[in-house]
């Protein structure tokens, strides 16, 4: 997940890293409309063809389990919050924070926080439902239907930042990755947890 080697001939290497981020085709298409999309017609639930055999260690939905066998694989795993929450990680060469979707949802679908002397907005984006982190200093943001205003004329659409004239913003983002806690927590031992 951080591109560092760590074993065999290339340990210590470090490999560029990207944003792997969750979005619509339409969100790929606003951020660059020459974009390559493979849409798959596989059923999303089966195996060549065949539905998958129901299991009582389900990934997903409430009370989303993990395999005993699998989970003997973690170490030592951080307890502070459940293994099976999902969230957004994102973090620095100095910093990793963790933003649990049901707190985005408590605090009105977004927090402001401050990461490496920046403002952070962070969001549970309305298309996708998905949580999204970039730096951005705003006073308000008020999130209505699909869209997303923020302070001076700003606003989100389709997962980029317009201006008053309607012309994208470019923006930084931190690194980030919308993972379960167990998985960020084993890749970033003790990260703070934002409540």
């Amino acid at each position: 997940m951080t591109g560092e080697g760590l074993s065999g001939e290339h340990a210590g290497y470090q490999l560029p890293v990207s944003n792997l981020l969750h979005m619509s085709v339409d969100q790929a298409l606003a951020m660059d409309s020459a974009m390559a999309i493979a849409i798959s017609e596989r059923p999303f639930n089966s195996r060549r063809g065949r539905r998958l055999r129901a299991s009582r260690f389900s990934t997903s939905g409430p009370g989303a389990q993990l395999r005993p066998m699998f989970v003997q694989t973690l170490g030592e795993e951080d307890t502070r919050i459940d293994r099976m929450d999902m969230g957004l990680g994102v973090w620095n060469d100095n910093t990793q924070k963790y933003y649990s979707v049901e707190v985005l949802r408590e605090k009105g679908n977004y927090l402001i926080d401050e990461m490496a002397g920046q403002k952070l907005l962070v969001f549970l984006d309305p298309l996708t439902s998905t949580p999204t982190a970039l730096y951005w200093d705003t006073e308000t943001v008020s999130i209505e239907g699909r869209n997303i205003d923020l302070s001076d004329g700003y606003s989100i659409k389709t997962g980029q930042i317009y201006d008053s004239e309607g012309e994208v913003v470019e923006v930084s983002k931190p690194q980030q990755i919308f993972t379960r806690w167990y998985g960020f927590s084993l890749s970033f031992p003790n990260p703070e947890i934002i409540e």
